[in-house]
């Protein structure tokens, strides 16, 4: 096996690299399989919990506790993925159903029924933005689902009731994303390459073409400020919009901009930084920016590198540069502050970098610590493609790199734990990081699988991994007290029966989010073969090893029920991975 190494000053805590499979781990057992007579799609899992299957025999929705149908939907046979959409933290599943017209039904996505429906829509479903506050759930539609560059129409409708509150036109066309997983012959569009609208009390705030506000209870444009957001084909390559005090702060090809919430007045605009700015927080009177990182054009169905590579600091109130750091090298990973440190944590192939926050001018690294990531050859080498990307959306790193460059694992991604420690990932290497001390707890290494497309289900895994970490896994009743008041007896009895469910989740996501899942070979109990293990990010220790005996898994992982699904034609089948 080959080795993982972090070299520095402090490092000397690093312990041996671990076996592939520890003493501590057991081999995931089999809980169930479902058998369909037609070939099953996709699968989605839940915030219930449950599962969702479609393909040709029907929509599905399974017991994750049995495996068993708890309902089907004959009638909306077909839907693909991206005609299905949970209105995330309610019993609402929306289904859209193009079949002379555009319908929606709004399902109770504990019994399948239908709870409301409307084909009052007039195109294919692009976005869907629910507002809780509101009872609302805004959709965006496409009179085009081929058509790379829309001016879309809106709806709002209440999700209670699905009652239409308003509809309205966007004011400005602008550049959609291919679907993930679309064909190549047959493509959609839709926002999955921009950031998603935010809004605060009446008003919504959309960047796909510039800054728009509009009200939410008219869908009347309030003020818009139109400027370019494209990033030629990449996905995700312009940060989330943040507002704070009177001005929201927008990112835009390298830019960035603060804009009136009052009036639409740009108050001020950064220099051009060269490279996408995907990623930005505001911390008093600084906005810090990550430079560059690697996306998805889904133009050139490739990982494309985009440079300078590195950290800016701008002052809130003018715009102006305070700092920059562009000494990144070939990847970046996500920025992390260090708390009471006055110190920014990222990671690009060759080193960890503690970035001081105090100085003007000129950055100051208050560290730097060399990180080497290594692999023993193998015959696939050569075909190997690694991620080195920064959370600018699903990233990899092809474009931009010397040959010998891309075969390389390198830093991914930066995690928080609750014990202080971070833990640094990229392909097939993990290492804790503490930051107090600069010392390495523990690292570990596994051999990239013998399997084809490996370096997809990778990256999948790890984006979900940032997903979790950003975001609430729990997600309970997220709607306000507008839907429970406006909700008669029979819907007051479903809000009640999922507010159960999802209070009993919820315990159960203490738990949940320490595990990181690697593709990997696996041995166990005489089977043998491409499989996964699951790390502990908390103590490095292998917890579980699964042989799938799948050579191209199509996998989904629910950490808080402690379950791994695998997909493959007609099966689906359950593992336990607690």
């Amino acid at each position: 096996m080959s080795k993982f190494r972090i070299l520095g000053a402090r490092a000397l805590a690093l312990v041996t690299v671990l076996a592939l499979v520890s003493v501590t781990c057991f081999a995931g057992n089999s809980l169930w399989k479902y058998q369909s007579s037609h070939e099953i799609k996709w699968q989605k899992i839940t915030f219930t919990g449950s599962l969702l299957l479609g393909g040709d025999e029907a929509l599905i929705c399974l017991d994750p506790e049995t495996g068993k149908p708890v309902w089907k939907r004959d009638d909306l046979q077909k839907a693909t993925a991206v005609q299905v959409e949970e209105i995330s933290g309610t019993p609402y599943l929306l289904v859209t159903k193009n079949s002379g017209g555009t319908k929606l039904f709004a399902l109770n996505i504990l019994s399948g029924e239908t709870l409301w429906q409307t084909d009052k829509l007039k195109g294919a479903i692009i976005g869907v933005t629910p507002i809780y506050e509101k009872d609302l759930v805004l959709i965006l539609t496409s009179r085009s689902q081929s058509d790379a560059n829309t001016k879309p129409d809106m709806i709002a409708l209440k999700i209670s009731s699905g009652e239409m509150a308003w509809e309205s036109e966007f004011a400005d066309k602008f550049e959609l994303h291919q679907e993930d997983g679309a064909g190549k012959w047959a493509p959609h569009y839709n926002l999955s390459g921009h950031q998603p609208p935010i809004y605060e009390a009446d008003s919504i705030y959309f960047t796909y073409a510039g800054l728009h506000k509009y009200d939410i209870n008219t869908g009347k444009l309030i003020w818009a400020v139109p400027y370019d957001v494209t990033q030629g084909k990449l996905k995700r390559g312009n940060a989330q919009a943040v507002i704070t005090n009177d001005v929201i702060i927008t990112s835009a090809k390298g830019e960035l901009r603060a804009i009136e919430k009052a009036t639409g007045k740009v108050k001020w605009k950064s220099q051009d930084f060269g490279a996408a700015v995907a990623e930005f927080a505001v911390k008093g009177n600084t906005i810090y920016g990550r430079m560059g990182g690697t996306f998805y054009d889904f133009a050139k169905r490739d990982w494309e590198l985009k440079k300078p590579l590195g950290v800016v600091a701008v002052n809130l109130a003018s715009g102006g540069t305070v700092w920059k750091y562009d000494g990144a090298s070939d990847a970046i990973t996500n920025m992390h502050f260090l708390e009471g440190q006055n110190t920014i944590l990222i990671a690009d192939a060759n080193n960890v970098i503690g970035l001081d926050t105090t100085n003007e001018g000129k950055i100051k690294e208050a560290f730097k610590i060399k990180v080497e990531f290594k692999r023993k050859a193998t015959a696939g080498r050569s075909a190997m493609k690694v991620a080195r990307f920064g959370l600018g959306g699903i990233q990899g790193g092809m474009k931009g790199l010397k040959d010998d460059k891309k075969s390389e694992d390198v830093p991914v991604a930066i995690l928080q734990q609750p014990n202080g420690d971070l833990v640094i990932r990229g392909r097939q290497h993990v290492v804790a990081f503490n930051p107090k001390t600069h010392e390495i707890p523990w690292a570990a290494q596994y051999e990239a699988p013998g399997m084809s497309g490996w370096q997809k289900y990778s990256m999948l895994a790890i984006v979900a991994l940032n997903y979790l970490q950003a975001t609430s896994v729990s997600s309970q009743t997220q709607y306000g007290s507008s839907m429970n008041d406006a909700a008669n007896n029979t819907r007051q009895s479903m809000l009640s029966s999922y507010s159960n469910i999802m209070n009993k989740r919820y315990t159960a996501t203490r738990s949940a989010g320490k595990f990181m899942h690697m593709l990997t070979n696996v041995e166990e109990g005489g089977d043998k073969g491409p499989g996964i293990v699951g790390v502990n990010m908390q103590n490095g220790e292998t917890a579980y090893s699964l042989v799938l005996k799948d050579r191209e898994p199509n996998y989904e992982v629910d950490e808080v029920s402690g379950r791994l699904y695998n997909l493959k034609n007609k099966e689906l089948q359950a593992f336990s991975i607690q």
